[in-house]
């Protein structure tokens, strides 16, 4: 058994308001799921039969739901290492003396 909803006239003509398969649909959950959450008023709905939902009722209810990103500080650059200072020169070097 599918619960995928098939377009009625009654979808075409009014879009703005949905059946229980539309909106699990819409949301993208289970039909199962869309009818707990409804059973539990957890979720907007026009409660005379048969159930119908407002798209624009779900957003607000999904914006609602949202939970705000954390802003996260970057990293600061990392600091070179400089445990130890040199003062060799670089002919010293050139020569091999030091190095």
């Amino acid at each position: 058994m599918s619960f995928e909803s098939s377009p009625t006239e009654f979808s075409t003509v009014c879009p703005e308001i949905l059946t229980e398969p539309e909106a699990a649909e819409f949301l993208r959950i289970g039909l199962t799921k869309l009818r707990a959450m409804r059973r539990a008023e957890q979720i907007p709905h026009n409660p005379q039969k048969p159930i119908r939902y407002l798209r624009s009722s779900l957003l607000e209810w999904m914006k609602a739901q949202e939970i705000p990103a954390k802003k996260v500080a970057p990293d600061p650059a990392p600091k070179r290492c400089t445990t130890y200072k040199t003062n060799h020169s670089k002919a010293a070097l050139r020569k091999g003396i030091l190095g």
